[in-house]
């Protein structure tokens, strides 16, 4: 019901000229759309969160509407065309990618080359070229792992009292959806708590890939080998912080770590300038936006809907959020009209904003 109500109204408002309209006007906004992942429709089956994903087919014909519908340019120099420029005859837009995963370098890469796209992409630096894995990927495939096993006499809920795991829980049938959830309380505990909880979840299952896992690799950062490569190839790379810390949480100290300290590793590294930062989930507040204007960077984004206008916050730009089924028509495959519709700001303005904010709040990493 959901995919005919939104279908069909993008499809009125193609009919009656609204959508066209719409578009006239975004021409003098900035459009910035978020992607974290790309993958074949198996492996995102298997990721935790697969609304953070989209299958290189879909990829490929979002592109195809980018490179006919928008002038795309990296992050930071579409911003600095955009408020240079008045009514240019495309929109501005920029592809921007979180975490700085692996598969954006394997399928995501040579699609943007193929239509000639440069995309943003934002790196946790304390984990480029490691073994390790994102915190919240490493305490998803825990729990994946010890629902698959049952309870029994599985010692992990004495082990992670924080996070409420029973018995129960671990027969759920939706086991991608406890990891989730196990994930949002992680979030709420201090920087100190959710570090020693993550010490025991190795202890007791480990890092090893486990059920949900997309492959072994990756779900692992990039190496500065491979970023460097994009960024050859005309892309821009920013800064994810460090360790993807939940960043208001932080003391002063670790927040100028986190900030300050990924930008010292990306220009290190890359012998290049690092000029914009994404929030890690998105969270930030005046303390925060601070630090990061400090740093030096020229801009941050974060995850809060829709296009910019001449009033943006370049502190906190806001973003689309692109949720693959949202964009597919009622035959199942990606409408062109639909990516539209959202990138105009209909979505937006006919659609329940709040609904989607909550349903971001729920699944951002």
């Amino acid at each position: 019901m959901k995919r005919l109500i939104r279908a069909s109204l993008a499809a009125g408002c193609g009919a009656l000229g609204i959508l066209r309209r719409a578009e006239r006007r975004a021409r003098r906004e900035l459009t910035i759309l978020c992607y974290h992942r790309v993958l074949p429709a198996a492996q995102k089956s298997r990721y935790f969160i697969p609304d953070l994903v989209v299958t290189p087919e879909a990829f490929r014909a979002h592109c195809a509407v980018l490179r006919d519908r928008f002038d795309v340019r990296p992050l930071s120099t579409a911003l600095t065309a955009w408020r240079q420029s008045r009514g240019p005859p495309k929109a501005l837009a920029a592809i921007t990618f979180d975490d700085g995963y692996r598969d954006n370098l394997a399928y995501a890469a040579p699609i943007l080359g193929e239509y000639g796209l440069p995309a943003t992409f934002f790196v946790i630096t304390g984990l480029v070229g490691a073994a390790e894995l994102p915190w919240y990927d490493l305490l998803a495939r825990a729990v994946l792992a010890w629902c698959a096993r049952g309870a029994g006499a599985d010692p992990a809920p004495q082990a992670w009292p924080e996070l409420g795991l029973d018995g129960a829980l671990a027969h759920e049938s939706d086991r991608a959806q406890v990891a989730r959830e196990a994930v949002a309380r992680a979030k709420r505990l201090t920087p100190d708590e959710r570090r020693r909880l993550l010490e025991r979840v190795a202890e007791v299952v480990g890092a090893d890939a486990g059920p949900g896992a997309a492959e072994p690799d990756a779900d692992r950062i990039m190496t500065w080998q491979q970023l460097a490569q994009l960024a050859a190839a005309g892309h821009e790379i920013g800064s994810h912080s460090r360790t993807h810390a939940l960043l208001p949480q932080l003391d002063d100290a670790a927040l100028h770590e986190e900030v300050s300290g990924s930008r010292h590793d990306l220009e290190l590294h890359l012998r290049q300038p690092a000029c914009a930062f994404c929030y890690p989930n998105g969270d930030v507040d005046e303390r925060v936006a601070r630090a990061v204007a400090a740093a030096g960077y020229t801009c941050a984004v974060s995850l809060n809907p829709g296009n910019n206008g001449v009033s943006a916050d370049r502190w906190r730009l806001r973003r689309h959020f692109i949720h693959e089924q949202r964009l597919c028509g009622l035959s199942g495959r990606t409408s062109p009209r639909l990516l539209r519709f959202q990138l105009a700001g209909l979505a937006d303005a006919l659609l329940a904003r709040g609904l989607r904010a909550r349903w971001a709040a729920r699944n951002r990493v």
